[in-house]
């Protein structure tokens, strides 16, 4: 009898529960750390602990796509960089691990769903928490694929997309990167202004930065939306975009200090944008040597694979921080996939074609027969008017010739008569 052999699975699947359980032990920790700081505090009430750590589990499930509920208020926007902690902690257990098969991600997406699953059960955080049991095994799966992407996603045509793709990911960093710094730059005073609202002493301040810290990839995902052009909202009515801003009341949090004043934005900005990936696209094609057609295949790849990470990050980026109009805060992730393929996969597309030699060819050959073609009707015209001259001349000759017989005829009359006459 054929017994299946299962232990690489399991090998596997059980690393990659240490990530997620030690991310929400830190979590739920914290919250207790926290509640032990301030137990005094009249707005505690008759708060426990237990209740402390429930809380610090609603605000874990965030990360992986679930909600909390705190004071009757449903929160759902991720700690980003919490779920980016445990991601790379995941994706350097696996790679350690060498993951080879489909089993083994599989594996490793079970292991994971059930981490949550386990812990949400005996817990029982407020809030709808279940869809985090969807988002860890999709978060596992995900990353044991990258963790294994040399022999799991060996296909030739996603070799040659990845590193158009890492480009037009990394490029996009750096205008992102660079966006952010202006904004903390030029909002600084607003954001030292908000914070000193809280009269909460050191140990207030401190724990006020650290609970800002662990959103801050969501700055950059907001920031990547500004750029794109889509823009992301802080609650129902507002807009934050490079194209122009549109405002309401927010709420005292330091950080929204950097958001851009109303106005009409600076829709130039995007201009530019189109003109970095159309370089890009253009410069990587000039390094190239493949063919016209794989060439475009290639950009058209990397382009696709680019808005989708970045329509993913936007829904990471995207939740509820507080009630009514703060049920609805940061970018849209449809439009941001609409609008990467045209301000970022377009251009690039566009620039690898003008660029390749073959298009090259082919403009210089279309050049050619057109001045071929020219030429071959002057000289057709050429021929034609000469042709058109032959037979003018050709007819004017037969009317003198005509003309002269008939002068010769009357002229014959004219002296047989005058000789008869002189006879």
């Amino acid at each position: 009898m054929k017994t299946i052999d299962l232990s690489r699975e399991v090998v596997v699947a059980r690393a990659a529960i240490a990530p997620p359980f030690f991310a929400w032990l830190a979590m739920a920790v914290s919250a207790i750390v926290v509640y032990t700081l301030t137990a005094s505090a009249p707005p505690l009430g008759a708060t426990t602990w237990q209740d402390a750590a429930r809380l610090g589990t609603g605000w874990w499930m965030t990360t992986l796509g679930g909600a909390t509920s705190i004071g009757g208020v449903s929160v759902s926007l991720a700690p980003s960089l919490i779920l980016l902690v445990m991601v790379y902690s995941t994706h350097a257990v696996l790679r350690r691990r060498q993951v080879a098969t489909w089993n083994e991600v599989a594996g490793v997406a079970v292991a994971q769903g059930c981490v949550v699953a386990l812990i949400g059960v005996l817990l029982q955080p407020g809030g709808a928490w279940w869809p985090a049991i969807f988002g860890g095994a999709a978060a596992g799966a995900l990353t044991a694929m990258w963790a294994g992407r040399e022999t799991l996603l060996a296909w030739p045509w996603l070799g040659r997309a990845f590193p158009r793709t890492r480009l037009l990911l990394s490029a996009l960093g750096v205008m992102t990167t660079a966006a952010v710094l202006v904004a903390c730059v030029t909002g600084w005073s607003r954001i030292t202004q908000i914070h000193g609202y809280y009269l909460a002493g050191a140990a207030g301040s401190i724990g006020l930065i650290l609970l800002q810290l662990v959103y801050l990839p969501t700055v950059f995902i907001w920031a990547m939306a500004w750029l794109l052009g889509p823009g992301f909202a802080v609650g129902q009515g507002t807009n934050f975009s490079v194209l122009g801003v549109e405002s309401a009341p927010l709420p005292a949090i330091p950080l929204l200090g950097a958001l851009p004043a109303v106005g009409n934005g600076y829709p130039w900005l995007l201009a530019v944008i189109v003109v970095v990936f159309l370089t890009l696209g253009a410069v990587t094609t000039r390094r190239a040597v493949t063919a016209l057609r794989d060439a475009l295949v290639d950009a058209a790849l990397a382009a696709l694979f680019t808005a989708v990470i970045l329509a993913v990050l936007a829904a990471v980026g995207t939740g509820a921080i507080g009630p009514e109009r703060l049920a609805l805060t940061g970018p849209v992730p449809a439009y941001v996939f609409g609008c990467a393929l045209l301000i970022v996969g377009l251009p690039f597309l566009i620039g690898t074609l003008l660029i390749h030699p073959e298009t090259w060819q082919f403009l210089q050959g279309k050049r050619s027969e057109l001045f071929r073609r020219r030429e071959q009707a002057a000289q057709e015209a050429e021929e034609a008017a000469a042709a058109g001259d032959a037979v003018v001349l050709g007819d004017a000759a037969t009317n003198d010739l005509a003309g002269g017989g008939v002068l010769k005829s009357e002229t014959a009359s004219v002296l047989k008569v005058d000789g008869a006459d002189r006879v």
